[in-house]
């Protein structure tokens, strides 16, 4: 059975999922896109208006089809099958290499030091002195890493690779940075080399229409100007 047949990925703009799309136009892999809208309660599926946790008990994005009845979750798992699809892609070295384990350690990385540092700072319920922590935290991790970046042009070395896709969007773009890059000349660098790919301006293309129709919370790294161009101030309705 061809494994690439009727993928359908659940995403929302901004989030997480975003890695998933980046890979897919990387690989050149075809997928139907249901983009979820995250910011309201419950979520939903924005082209149907279906709760979307009907679709996913996790109730978190990406989620994607890959046969019928069968839903694979996780951003890090997700990116891996898609990329082996296509054996022999830069995107992912070859299974029991030390280069697909280095790949592995900054997918690692960048879930539970970066990804799960910066959610609580869009929490609107977190007390301010526990995001000051969070803040110090995340300034401690993406330290480390504009260190590692002195030397390398991408996290494992002179290759674009999943974990890349990864951070990338973790780090946002202008105007919805969710971390400021001002004092990281090396990772402003990094951020700039992957803006510049296709993927990146196709990932654009495609979240913008689902993008104004979601009220979008502030980004706690993007100038004041920035968030008020970032939040639409009347979203059409869900339908």
């Amino acid at each position: 059975m061809n494994r690439e047949t009727a993928l359908t990925l659940y995403a929302s703009p901004l989030a997480c999922s975003g890695a998933v799309q980046l890979v897919m136009y990387e690989l050149g892999i075809p997928a139907e896109v249901e983009y979820v809208d995250i910011y309201q309660q419950p979520h939903v599926v924005l082209s149907t208006g279906a709760v979307y946790k009907d679709v996913n008990a996790k109730d978190s994005v990406p989620a994607l089809v890959i046969a019928p009845g069968e839903l694979l979750t996780e951003v890090g798992v997700i990116m891996q099958w898609l990329c082996d699809l296509r054996p022999g892609s830069s995107l992912l070295p070859s299974a029991g290499t030390n280069e697909r384990y280095r790949v592995m350690e900054w997918l690692s990385y960048g879930g539970s030091e970066v990804h799960k540092t910066i959610g609580p700072l869009f929490n609107p319920r977190m007390p301010e002195d526990g995001k000051a922590i969070h803040r110090l935290n995340l300034h401690r991790r993406v330290s480390y890493i504009e260190r590692h970046l002195e030397t390398s042009t991408f996290l494992t070395g002179p290759d674009f690779t999943i974990a890349d896709a990864y951070l990338f969007v973790m780090l946002g773009w202008p105007p919805y940075f969710k971390v400021d890059l001002e004092p990281y000349p090396n990772l402003r660098r990094y951020h700039d080399r992957i803006a510049a790919r296709r993927s990146f301006a196709r990932l654009k293309e495609a979240i913008a229409p689902a993008l104004s129709r979601m009220k979008l919370p502030l980004f706690p790294a993007s100038p004041r100007s920035d968030r008020d161009e970032a939040r639409p101030t009347n979203p059409r309705p869900v339908v």
